[in-house]
This record gives structure tokens, C-alpha cells and sequence, in this order.
């Protein structure tokens, strides 16, 4: 008689073989890719996104995307792509996301666009991370007005220091905005939003208050140099 473990073992044994096989199938798929050759591309991904692999789904998309041996359709690369996004696929997520914000393949929606982002983002996908601080600024993405929690998220935004002396930080981005405090080279701050050349900081004054406002980019030593 078969034992509930042998058959563990044997279930166990066929998954790791058919991960092997889509595996292989997919990286045959890239190395055609990579020399040229869309046609085999596609014809290893294909079947393997439709049998749910979120790697293939994302690259076919791409296939569509860029026109690469078939007719641009991007349409057929949203569809892809969010076949994969929503499987947990950081990199579609964020496709999905550029396509929301530009319109590509699907109606322009710049919130929506902002929660793919923000998926991406919790899985440590930089540009969705960067991305999501240029929306900060943007009155249409309500960024922050929906997610006020983002502000004391450690992943969000970045983190730097005046080097500027006795550095102006104003109640608006541009040199017309209300000066709100004075900050000594070496201050610590926290970059929240972009807008152009201007960024939005937080900081902590003596006491403990945190207080933000915007500060001219130049002015400001950090990560994101």
C-alpha cells in the first residue's frame, strides 16, 4: 500500500519537475530575446502566461509593449501586465502603474495608477518608491491625503542634511513661498515630495515639533544625489 508520505514525496518531486520545466522554458524564452529572436520569445512565454507564470505574463507584455515581433497592442500588454501585477509581480505592478498614470492601453487613472505604485513599492521596487515621491507633489494622485501614513513609513522618501547656511524653507515650492523657518547647515530632514527643482521636507525643531515646508533641491545633501 501507497503511504501518505510516498505520496507526499511523489506530489512534492512532480511540482519541483514542472518548476524546473517553466523555468527552463522561460530563460529559453529570454536567451531568444536577448539575440533577437522575438518570434521564439513568444512562443515559449505564451503558453506559459497562460498557464498563470506572472515572469512570462510581464515580458509578454513588454513583447506587445515595444512591438517586438508582433503588432504594437497596448492594450494586450496592460491586460499582461496586470494578469502578473496581480499575482504580487513588483515589476508589473509598477507597469501598470506608468500605464494608469499615462493612459497607455487603458483609461488614464492617476489614483489608481498610485495604489499599483504603492504595491510595488512595499516590495522594495525603486522606482515605484522614487515615483511615488514626484506624486506627492501632484494635487490629481492625493497622495498623501490618502495615505497620510506614508509620511512615517521608513521606506518613503529619503533622508538628508542642510548644507546650506541659515537655509530658507518656505510655506510653498518657489522663492514667492512664505519663509516658515530657518535651518542651519547639518539640520537633518526628510524629503516627502517633488516638484521640479523643489523639494518638500519634514524636520524637527528644538522641543520636538516636526514641522514641513519646501526647500530648494540644491540645498540639500542626501541619497537621492
Amino acid at each position: 500500500m501507497v503511504t501518505y508520505r510516498i505520496l507526499t514525496l511523489l506530489l512534492l518531486t512532480s511540482l519541483w519537475l514542472h518548476a524546473a520545466a517553466t523555468t527552463r522554458e522561460f530563460d529559453v524564452g529570454m536567451q531568444a530575446l536577448l539575440a533577437g529572436d522575438y518570434a521564439e520569445a513568444y512562443c515559449r512565454w505564451k503558453p506559459l502566461a497562460e498557464r498563470g507564470d506572472a515572469d512570462a505574463q510581464y515580458h509578454l507584455g513588454w513583447l506587445y509593449a515595444n512591438g517586438n515581433g508582433l503588432r504594437v497592442d497596448t492594450a494586450k500588454a496592460f491586460a499582461w501586465w496586470q494578469r502578473a501585477a496581480t499575482q504580487g509581480h513588483a515589476d508589473a505592478q509598477f507597469a501598470v502603474g506608468f500605464a494608469l498614470t499615462m493612459g497607455d492601453g487603458t483609461e488614464r487613472d492617476l489614483k489608481h495608477a498610485v495604489d499599483w505604485y504603492l504595491k510595488a513599492a512595499q516590495q522594495g521596487h525603486e522606482d515605484a518608491r522614487d515615483t511615488l515621491v514626484r506624486l506627492a507633489a501632484d494635487p490629481e494622485a492625493e497622495l498623501l491625503e490618502r495615505h497620510p501614513e506614508l509620511v512615517s513609513a521608513p521606506w518613503f522618501g529619503w533622508h538628508g542634511t542642510v548644507k546650506g547656511d541659515r537655509v530658507n524653507v518656505r510655506a510653498k515650492d518657489g522663492t514667492d513661498g512664505k519663509i516658515v523657518a530657518k535651518l542651519d547647515k547639518g539640520t537633518a530632514v526628510r524629503v516627502i515630495a517633488r516638484r521640479g527643482e523643489w523639494l518638500r521636507i519634514t524636520f524637527t525643531e528644538a522641543g520636538g515639533a516636526g514641522h514641513s515646508g519646501w526647500i530648494y533641491e540644491n540645498l540639500i545633501t542626501g541619497q537621492n544625489e
